[in-house]
């Protein structure tokens, strides 16, 4: 396949891994000791999937991301870009819908006393994940870490998205060299709006409380 490669190497204003010294910084200690591209690529991929997944917002810099040392599917897609980029390897951006995950929403809407508000989300969702090149390209999901994803399981929940389809069945990936424009528009259509603050901790709260459910035996 032949595609541009410097156009999936470039930092922007939120993927800012040309001015982080905190990303360059993180990057060289994790893959100082790496001889190859493949063991970057999981030593860096292995860093941001298991930083703990909570609600934010959705236009953050990955150095924010990165400093917070939590974020939201954009968020740490984002990050897990620019730390890739940094080191040479291609990566992009990978939108879509999904179905929301019902039984997790209800259970954490009941316990955290905000149904109603959790409702606002709706039944799809906007989700982004990322493409790297590793001589073909493979999709990687750095959202969420695996003390959520035991948690999910030990509720009796699915760890596999649930990709929207089109009248024809087919699914349909929005795929992005540069993700700002798009995350200051969804950013501006954000569900939550008053008290968005209070509603964002107490779900980050519920979802610590998921993490530990799937720590006990």
């Amino acid at each position: 396949m032949t595609f541009n490669r410097n156009t999936y190497l470039q930092p922007s204003e939120l993927c800012d891994f040309d001015t982080s010294n905190e990303i360059k910084c993180e990057v060289l200690k994790l893959t100082g000791n790496c001889g190859n591209r493949q063991a970057r690529f999981e030593r860096i991929f292995a860093f941001v999937k298991e930083l703990p997944y909570g609600f934010e917002d959705w236009d953050l810099k990955a150095s924010d991301v990165l400093k917070k040392g939590w974020g939201m599917c954009s968020g740490k897609t984002n990050l897990l870009v620019a730390m890739l980029r940094s080191v040479g390897i291609p990566s992009r951006y990978r939108v879509y819908r999904i179905r929301a995950d019902s039984l997790l929403w209800s259970r954490m809407g009941s316990a955290s006393g905000l149904p109603g508000r959790l409702k606002e989300l709706g039944d799809e969702r906007d989700h982004v994940d990322c493409e790297v090149w590793l001589g073909h390209w493979i999709v990687c999901d750095p959202g969420r870490d695996s003390a959520m994803e035991k948690g999910i399981l030990k509720m009796g929940g699915n760890l596999k998205r649930r990709v929207v389809t089109d009248e024809k069945g087919r699914e349909k990936y929005l795929r992005l060299a540069v993700i700002d424009q798009w995350a200051r528009q969804r950013q501006s259509r954000r569900a939550f709006r008053g008290g968005r603050a209070d509603v964002f901790a107490e779900i980050n709260r519920q979802l610590d409380q998921l993490r530990k459910f799937g720590s006990t035996i």
